[in-house]
């Protein structure tokens, strides 16, 4: 009987072992992205972002921001803070992954961090400069957000990107397997142009 169990015992931690990580796994915050494409004649020269987190990430988030406690999130308390977070996103380039022809561009600053706290929802804006110029032929730009750990999942959708200083720009959002993350088994979105 007690070679059974220890049977029994090893077998349920060796099948443990053999379930897929993914299964495992999920995200415990969750961001809409929505993003601005600034051009200036032939060269897109910033992505200007807004992250909305959802109602829950937002509470917890606030307890952390709002160090008073008023159940507000002010200039002060964000600015005291903001040099932190924001440090902490730069190591992780700002979750932001832009490929210009298959080659990835680093992100290493953002320009205005700013957070804010209205009607109970937490929201990052952000504008990241990149300088990207047209040259003789098409140039693609794919830009993706994600967390390669899987804690934060963001979503863009299509009707939230919107372009300045360039018209008729056509603006896909792909799967983009080429930037699949958490051992290869989750494939992000990327927005997707030609210019």
């Amino acid at each position: 009987m007690r070679t059974a169990l220890s049977l029994l015992i090893a077998l349920c931690l060796f099948s443990t072992m053999l379930v897929p990580k993914i299964a495992q796994a999920h995200p415990h915050v969750f961001i809409d992205s929505s993003l601005t494409l600034h051009f200036e004649g032939d060269s897109l020269q910033s992505i200007d972002m807004v992250w909305t987190f959802d109602d829950m990430s937002s509470d917890m988030f606030l307890i952390d921001l709002d160090t008073n406690a008023d159940g507000a999130l002010t200039k002060a308390e964000w600015n005291k803070q903001r040099p932190d977070i924001e440090s902490y996103l730069a190591e992780h380039s700002f979750y932001v992954h832009v490929l210009l022809n298959g080659q990835v561009i680093p992100i290493k600053t953002v320009n205005n961090f700013v957070a804010t706290f209205e009607n109970k929802t937490l929201k990052y804006s952000m504008s990241i400069p990149v300088a990207l110029t047209k040259k003789d032929k098409a140039q693609e730009v794919q830009i993706a957000i994600f967390d390669p750990s899987y804690y934060t999942d963001f979503y863009t959708a299509l009707e939230a990107v919107s372009v300045k200083g360039k018209q008729d720009l056509k603006i896909f959002i792909d799967d983009a397997p080429e930037l699949a993350f958490f051992q290869g088994q989750i494939i992000p979105t990327a927005v997707t142009f030609e210019f």
